[in-house]
């Protein structure tokens, strides 16, 4: 991480730090669920199916879109304070209008939504009035990103970092005091609130630090209009992770699959945001200044840091996962209503879907990369090839042949695979200059070290004999905790042999 300077290093590792916080607070809150209403069941079905469908709709119209088209717009203001402002007020109104006419459509259409994302549920009418409480949420959603953007612009990351924390924190109190008096559609409730305190503790700081929220909506802003036709490729680009979801969900849904695909998906999304978050977001808005600065040698130095450094983080834990699913899995949900085969289930998808995470640090990366330059249709192309991809497979697979959920997870890796592919290749075709010969020997270094590191775990795994399934919560923690640093000091080993930490090169 040479190419850091001192304070980059504090600003990532704080919100490294943060995004450890929230994660772990997110599993905590998937560990409370999985406990008090289990998996396989009508209730556990119909939440699981139902959970991701606003956010799921959200992140294919607005997430990427805001943070891709706010963040370089209002960098590009440079120094004008007041006119960047300004914007940023255009933007946030323009968002709370956009998603409340979506949170209305979502609710007067929550049978149609459910019936396409879901059709196998035994019980979708629980499933449709979860959506409908859920779907005002995207609204402080979509206002929370905008404040994200802003925050991130103006230099400050530990607080957009940390408002997951909060939001995960709310729902916890609730399953701690409220889930025995008001059951699932107090939880929905819950999620829901959960996101308006997630706005709130943005807005609040940013109001006191100066920034003026004004009703300014003028969509014909000449700022505004750029941003705006930004948003169609943008939007495209971000399909993959929604789609991700409502795919395997749909497919699941036929084989009672839902929420143990929706457990082992969320694991890996929230394992792989720890890794790779904080270093996206940290380099995203250097990425947009020095890109509109036209500094070619910084933009590529910078790109190539953050790709050593995610895939450093990325690999060895990929390895980890492979080996210790079982363990991890039990570690965090075999309680309560969760049955030893919703874990022994949940861990074998798992470990199908963890062959992804290389790929998923690389779709982050690149994908800013490409957004910072106004390059868009790239992870537009990415995004339809991975979706693409996962529908394919599944369909083939699940309602062709007639195998069984294993082939959502699969169906998944190779999608991101294939979106990762699309976005490497189009980088070496629009930026020959990124890839130097120092550089790819230092990938390839690193995944040397993680394949070693990953043979390694499952010889000390094999030794071990473990049972994770009952072999009871320490013994568990134990063989983790055993594993995992014997991978994990050969890792370190082995990049110091043969000089494979980070750099930017």
């Amino acid at each position: 991480m040479s190419g850091l300077k001192a304070k980059s290093i504090r600003t990532v590792a704080f919100m490294m730090a943060a995004t450890v916080l929230s994660k772990i607070l997110g599993l905590l809150r998937e560990m409370m669920l999985a406990a008090a209403y289990g998996a396989g069941n009508p209730t556990a079905e119909a939440f699981s199916a139902a959970l991701s469908v606003p956010s799921a709709f959200f992140d294919i119209l607005f997430s990427a879109a805001i943070l891709g088209c706010f963040i370089p717009v209002y960098n590009s203001f440079r120094d004008n304070t007041e006119e960047a402002d300004r914007f940023a007020c255009i933007f946030l109104n323009a968002t709370a209008l956009f998603t409340g006419a979506l949170a209305l459509l979502g609710i007067l259409f929550a049978d149609l939504v459910i019936r396409v994302v879901a059709p196998g549920l035994s019980d979708p009418s629980l499933a449709v009035t979860i959506v409908r409480i859920l779907f005002p949420m995207i609204i402080f959603t979509g206002m929370a990103y905008t404040l994200v953007g802003l925050m991130q612009s103006k230099g400050r990351f530990f607080l957009p970092a940390l408002i997951s924390s909060i939001s995960n924190a709310g729902v916890i109190f609730y399953f701690l005091f409220l889930d025995r008096f008001f059951g699932i559609y107090g939880l929905a409730v819950a999620y829901g609130v959960s996101w308006l305190i997630q706005f709130l503790t943005l807005a609040i700081p940013l109001a006191h630090s100066g920034f003026r929220f004004r009703a300014i909506l003028s969509l014909r802003d000449p700022h505004f209009v750029t941003a705006l036709k930004m948003v169609p490729p943008i939007m495209v680009g971000s399909w993959l992770s929604p789609m991700t979801i409502l795919l395997g969900k749909h497919f699941a849904s036929f084989s009672d699959g839902v929420a143990v695909f929706n457990y082992a998906n969320q694991t890996y999304i929230m394992i792989t945001g720890i890794l790779v978050y904080s270093i996206c977001n940290y380099v995203f808005p250097t990425l947009s200044r020095l890109a509109d600065s036209g500094d070619l040698s910084a933009f590529h130095t910078t790109v190539r840091t953050g790709t050593s450094t995610a895939l450093f983080l990325i690999v060895p834990v990929t390895a980890a996962v492979a080996v210790l699913s079982g363990e991890g899995v039990s570690i965090l949900y075999l309680r309560g209503e969760y049955t030893v085969q919703n874990a022994a289930d949940t861990a074998y998808l798992l470990r199908l879907i963890a062959l992804a995470m290389p790929a998923y640090g690389l779709i982050e990366i690149f994908s800013r990369v490409f957004y910072a330059k106004k390059q868009t249709r790239y992870p537009m192309f990415a995004a339809i090839g991975g979706v693409l991809m996962i529908g394919g497979v599944c369909a083939v697979c699940i309602r062709g042949i007639g195998l069984g959920i294993g082939a959502v997870a699969w169906a998944v890796a190779v999608g991101q695979w294939c979106a990762a592919a699309i976005l490497i290749i189009s980088a070496v075709c629009t930026m020959r200059a990124l890839f130097t010969c120092e550089f790819l020997i230092s990938l390839c270094k690193i995944l040397v070290c993680g394949s070693v590191s990953f043979l390694v775990m499952k010889l000390c795994y094999r030794l071990i004999g473990n049972q994770p399934y009952t072999a009871g919560l320490m013994v568990n923690l134990g063989v983790c905790a055993l594993v995992f640093s014997v991978g994990a000091l050969c890792y370190l080993a082995f990049a110091w042999l043969l000089r494979a930490f980070p750099k930017g090169g």
